[in-house]
């Protein structure tokens, strides 16, 4: 029986951030989708996880805001996650200047309508050598664009109060890959090095020419990952 292999967006994204990856995938596996853009609060975020993690535990691949929520359910249901795989996600939490730009972007989106992500934002997700690719840029402005407003203001309100994880990583007892890429601005690969030394189980894997949205810069690079990393996983 195909391993199923359960996938969770970010902020503004849904299931396009994740088909280029899941299409890679060869027959040993089959997946599912958790669309956590859908709830607009982290309590429901959670009780979706929750929910589809019944009857048996996940073998979930995460990414960014994902990536966190999946670490967190994993520390509260740890019987609940069989393997996990996180993409550009950080266990820390949100930094001051981080917050300080949520709290901005809140009160901008407050008074103006919201239309849709500029250029210059967009870029600083992406390595410089996918600018042009509309296979990577043309799906960031389509997930932004129809999941708008409500969606954004809902997951920035309810996601940026991230508290470190840091404290309970020793506590994680599955198999744990970490993926960061080498131009990420969101998650530095000092960031993954740092939550590989407090897991115990844990191996990372870094990208080259990628930023932030690394399934859609290196959807290839990273199928294989997941692949390699799941031929050493029981169960």
């Amino acid at each position: 029986m195909p391993r199923t292999l359960t996938f969770l967006p970010g902020t503004m994204c849904d299931h396009r951030l994740w088909d280029p990856v899941r299409i890679r995938l060869d027959a040993s596996y089959s997946t599912a989708y958790v669309p956590i853009e859908q709830q607009a609060t982290r309590e429901g975020m959670l009780a979706l996880l929750a929910s589809a993690a019944d009857p048996v535990p996940l073998h979930l691949v995460a990414f960014s805001m994902g990536g966190y929520l999946a670490l967190d359910f994993a520390l509260g249901c740890p019987d609940r996650v069989a393997s996990l795989i996180t993409v550009a996600a950080s266990a820390f939490g949100l930094t001051d200047t981080e917050k300080a730009e949520r709290v901005r972007a809140l009160e901008l989106l407050a008074k103006h309508d919201y239309r849709g992500m500029p250029t210059s934002r967009l870029q600083q997700f992406v390595h410089p050598d996918h600018w042009t690719d509309p296979e990577v840029v043309d799906v960031i402005r389509a997930m932004d664009r129809d999941l708008g407003k409500a969606t954004l203001v809902a997951q920035l309100k309810e996601t940026s109060a991230r508290e470190s994880l840091a404290p309970q990583l020793w506590q994680l007892e599955i198999d744990i890959l970490l993926i960061g890429a080498d131009t990420d601005p969101f998650v530095p690969w000092s960031a993954i090095e740092d939550m590989t030394r407090l897991i115990p189980r844990a191996q990372s894997a870094l990208a080259k020419d990628a930023g932030h949205m690394l399934p859609l810069e290196q959807s290839d690079w990273l199928a294989a990952k997941i692949v390699r990393f799941h031929e050493g996983v029981a169960g």
